[in-house]
């Protein structure tokens, strides 16, 4: 399904309610809370670093598990460039893209 909208008045309505959606958002405020309380940070210095903990957790299954699917990946796309598909090389990218990115969420929660 697609979403298509006919006109310029159109779409510049939609561009217009997008952007005061976006204001009302950033002027609520009181959302660092919530997410603060749900990750359990407390205002003393070893709340962050037990966030940090937390995320180091959560991240290294997921390396080791990109690190196990994108050779398959990178085999399919390869097998979809031999027969002819173009897409085998956004195949491979993606793979390998995803890869570096999950691996680099590491360094940036340290």
């Amino acid at each position: 399904m697609q979403l298509t909208i006919p006109s310029r008045l159109g779409r510049a309505a939609v561009a217009i309610a997008g952007i005061a959606a976006a204001i009302a958002g950033a002027l609520a405020g009181g959302h660092a809370d919530i997410v603060r309380k749900a990750a359990g940070i407390d205002d003393t210095s070893d709340g962050l670093e037990r966030f940090v903990n937390a995320a180091n957790a959560l991240v290294t299954p997921a390396v080791i598990a990109m690190a196990a699917i994108a050779p398959l990946a990178c085999i399919v796309g390869a097998g979809a460039l031999m027969f002819g598909n173009r897409k085998g090389l956004v195949i491979i990218g993606a793979a390998l893209g995803t890869l570096v990115f999950v691996a680099s969420i590491k360094g940036m929660v340290a």
